[in-house]
């Protein structure tokens, strides 16, 4: 749904003011938004280590994922009030598989543009 048809259908609705259980009119809450985030990265994540052919894969998404997945591997707490990491428009974003556990290695490169 776009912006405007967004704002005057729903006015001051908003994903920040959410109560983490509270689910958008046909939509999901920001906990589950968040589960579903963390189950299909995790699911990346297993499914690389037990192929284990030193293959890159490259995943495409929005800000909000990356911050979910900030939150994720720094192990900080996510709420959908709390500040983003940053995630500029086509930056990429480097996570590798180091001593045993998923790491950031390059945040938020935008060189390339």
């Amino acid at each position: 749904m776009p912006n405007d048809i967004a704002n005057e259908k729903y006015p001051g609705l908003y994903f920040s003011s959410l109560r983490m259980d509270e689910k958008y009119p046909g939509g999901e809450s920001p906990i589950e938004n968040f589960k579903r985030i963390e189950e299909t990265f995790n699911g990346i994540c297993n499914e690389h280590i037990n192929i284990n052919n030193n293959e890159s894969v490259v995943v495409v998404t929005h800000g909000g994922v990356i911050n979910i997945i900030y939150h994720i591997l720094k192990g900080i707490e996510w709420t959908n009030k709390n500040k983003f990491f940053p995630a500029s428009n086509t930056s990429i974003h480097i996570i590798d598989f180091c001593k045993g556990k998923w790491e950031l290695t390059l945040e938020n490169l935008t060189v390339h543009l």
